[in-house]
């Protein structure tokens, strides 16, 4: 079961399947594009979350993650 809404890779594909269902309706190429792009990178998250889920059954603890721009510290 996912920890929350951000861990479930369903949630994600969902998110995914309506930017491209409004870039299929939009009239604009750019705009169709850059919501085709969020669709591709809510994909991405989904496969990041059956990834962290992955580990979790199989007991493997997961790093942190680092905060945006803290990296370097």
């Amino acid at each position: 079961m996912p920890y929350s809404l951000f861990d479930d890779p369903a949630r994600w594909r969902e998110r995914a399947e309506e930017a491209r269902s409004i870039a299929e309706q939009l009239n604009e190429p750019e705009s169709s594009r850059m919501l085709l792009r969020i669709a591709e990178d809510y994909e991405r998250l989904a496969k990041h979350a059956e990834r962290r889920a992955q580990k979790r059954a199989e007991g493997v603890e997961e790093d942190a993650p680092l905060a945006i721009g803290m990296a370097h510290l």
